[in-house]
């Protein structure tokens, strides 16, 4: 990566909590009140799909095998469990992100931010 794409990448990382409680702020300040339309729900199902997979994170993590990465012992195994999360996890960030596109205009920003930012901390921070 070049010095430009690791600055964006790391603004996005450092942007996604952000936007992730702006969302949620903004729903229990001025949603929850509204009638329940079909874009109040979908804003509600895309924010609870980013704030699962960051809160899996700390579940992948506390369960993850451990390895000696000195002697080697371990580590194949320590691996394969963490390529095992990724797909689903990018997945449910994925559809997320897709939902994020039918919701309400002015959340569509932090919540798209939320999820490149939180598939950007999985991929950074499982990387060996």
């Amino acid at each position: 990566m070049t010095a430009a794409e690791n600055t964006i990448a790391t603004l996005l990382v450092l942007l996604a909590p952000f936007g992730l409680v702006y969302g949620w702020v903004f729903y229990f300040k001025r949603m929850r009140c509204e009638a329940g339309s079909w874009r109040n729900r979908i804003t509600v199902v895309s924010m609870v799909l980013v704030s699962l997979a960051a809160v899996l994170w700390s579940v992948m993590a506390i369960l993850m095998p451990r390895a000696d990465w000195g002697t080697g012992t371990g580590v194949g195994h320590q691996m394969q469990w963490i390529e095992a999360w990724h797909r689903p996890i990018f997945r449910t960030l994925l559809a997320a992100l897709g939902l994020c596109m039918f919701r309400r205009p002015r959340l569509i920003l932090p919540i798209a931010i939320g999820c490149i930012g939180t598939a950007l901390f999985w991929l950074f921070s499982t990387m060996p």
